[in-house]
């Protein structure tokens, strides 16, 4: 069984997208990488120098749905609406593939990807939920599930078969109008949608190892420690596979720009200053201050005639009139 492994980001995000590809490489020298370009392709930018990937630019999919939802969405809701779609598109080319690995850019792998084909068993779905354990006090993770989904999209896999192609289709459909950072109505980009997974759809796994997608949300349950052979969690014999560098910028003193709270701070070691001190070396190597500062070349802006611009000034028209019957004004 073959796979493919992919990630998604326009021009500024390269840095990232370049150090994952390059710690997949660490470990499988001939896997197949493909960056999705959310974006155009830059003439300053010479993509052959970055590596042996392969990019392909979200228009080159050929779907006629993006130019709306290109209208209706700003950069971050754009960059996970397509998703679906290149799922769909890579399975398509590429018929000899089976498994596809959709990885965040900001992802960084300490042990082989290989690793993730011992999970599959019978389903065709792999998902890793935010927490696995319970804690005495409620968390920062606890929360931000509630707001942002109980899985974190910086992963998933699918393996070719009829239950992730179902999946699939109903991921693109709502993707389409529906992949909104709208916390207040429910939604949050693609993320959120898949709550609703197990509920439709068969052969979903979900993957409670410590090790996969270890990331802010879930420091509360997951120390990081060092061993002779890397990094592990909790416990000697749990290795890190990929952690998620969520929000973290290297010209920046913090680990992430999402929340601060007293869980960093307890969260804080000396294993986990130095991966963090590793990767932000990572991406200066890879032309972070030059690639960073590049403007994504798509037009994003609000589309005049999407349900959500009108559901918005309805809102907007109702909040305007609470507020003149409290203050009499």
């Amino acid at each position: 069984m073959s796979s493919i492994y992919f990630t998604l980001c326009s021009n500024n995000y390269l840095p990232f997208a370049i150090s994952l590809g390059k710690s997949i490489r660490h470990f499988l020298p001939d896997s197949r990488i493909i960056i999705g370009l959310v974006d155009q392709i830059h003439p300053e930018i010479d993509y052959a120098s970055l590596g042996d990937f392969e990019f392909l630019p979200c228009f080159d999919l050929g779907y006629p749905e993006f130019e709306f939802m290109l209208a209706g969405y700003n950069i971050i809701e754009f960059n996970t609406a397509v998703k679906p779609f290149y799922f769909e598109y890579i399975f398509s080319k590429y018929p000899d593939i089976d498994r596809i690995y959709y990885l965040d850019p900001d992802l960084c792998f300490y042990q082989s990807p290989k690793v993730m084909d011992q999970e599959w068993g019978e389903s065709e779905i792999l998902l890793t939920p935010n927490l696995i354990y319970t804690t005495s006090k409620p968390s920062t993770g606890e929360l931000a599930s509630l707001r942002h989904g109980m899985y974190n999209l910086g992963f998933i896999g699918l393996k070719r078969g009829a239950e992730s192609f179902r999946l699939i289709q109903w991921w693109k459909e709502r993707l389409k109008e529906y992949c909104r950072i709208d916390k207040c109505y429910g939604i949050f980009v693609d993320q959120k949608w898949m709550d609703l997974a197990p509920l439709f759809f068969e052969k979903i796994k979900s993957v409670k190892h410590p090790g996969w997608n270890m990331a802010w949300w879930n420091f509360s349950e997951r120390k990081l420690i060092q061993t002779l052979e890397g990094y592990a969690v909790n416990q000697p014999e749990t290795p890190l596979v990929f952690f998620h560098f969520s929000g973290f910028k290297p010209d920046q003193s913090h680990l992430t720009e999402r929340l601060l709270t007293e869980e960093f701070k307890e969260a804080e070691n000396e294993a986990l200053a130095e991966l963090y001190e590793s990767y932000r070396n990572q991406l200066l190597t890879n032309d972070y201050e030059v690639l960073s500062l590049i403007k994504p070349s798509l037009s994003f802006k609000e589309a005049p005639n999407s349900p959500w611009n009108q559901l918005g000034k309805k809102l907007k028209s109702k909040m305007t009139n609470a507020i003149y019957r409290i203050f009499g004004v």
